[in-house]
C-alpha cells in the first residue's frame, strides 16, 4: 500500500474527528485512509498548526480562526456602533424602486377613489344642467346603506 501525504485541509478534518470521536478515531483514520503507521508525527503537525491551536488542558483543538472570526462578527463592536454614519451610494435599481413608490401610491389612491365613485354612481345621479341630485333611496336601503340628509 502506498503512503498518502496528509495535507493541511485534511488536518482540519482530522481535528474535527479528534474533537468528536477522540484520538483513537484519528489514529484509525490515519492508518486506514492515509496508511500512516506512526501517527504521532501527524498529530504533532496538528498540534503545531496555527489554525488548529491545540488546548492541552481540555485535550481538544480550538476552532479555526476563520470560524472564530465569523462567530465574533455576529455582533457589532462598540466602534462600529458609535462610528459616524457614512452615506452610501444607492444603486440605480434601489433608486428606481424609491422613485416608483409615490407613483404606486398615487395609483392606489386613484383606484380606491374610483371604486368609491363607482359605488356612489349606483345610487346617485347628478344633473348639472338642472342643478338636481337624484338619489335612488330604494336601492340604497336594499344594499344596507342609510340615507341621512342634513
Amino acid at each position: 500500500m502506498a503512503r498518502y501525504k496528509v495535507k493541511d485541509k485534511d488536518l482540519k478534518e482530522l481535528a474535527k474527528i479528534y474533537n468528536s470521536d477522540g484520538k483513537h478515531a484519528v489514529y484509525e483514520q490515519l492508518e486506514n485512509h492515509y496508511n500512516v503507521k506512526n501517527p504521532y508525527f501527524v498529530f504533532r503537525r496538528m498540534r503545531d498548526h496555527p489554525d488548529l491551536s491545540y488546548d492541552i488542558k481540555n485535550d481538544c483543538f480550538a476552532a479555526s480562526t476563520s470560524e472564530t472570526q465569523s462567530a465574533e462578527n455576529v455582533f457589532m463592536s462598540m466602534e462600529e456602533l458609535c462610528s459616524p454614519i457614512i452615506p452610501q451610494h444607492i444603486s440605480t435599481k434601489e433608486q428606481q424602486e424609491m422613485d416608483t413608490r409615490p407613483a404606486a401610491m398615487d395609483k392606489l389612491i386613484r383606484e380606491l377613489i374610483g371604486d368609491r365613485l363607482l359605488e356612489l354612481s349606483k345610487y346617485i345621479t347628478i344633473d348639472s344642467l338642472s342643478k338636481r341630485i337624484i338619489v335612488d333611496k330604494t336601492t340604497l336601503t336594499q344594499d344596507g346603506y342609510q340615507l341621512i340628509i342634513h
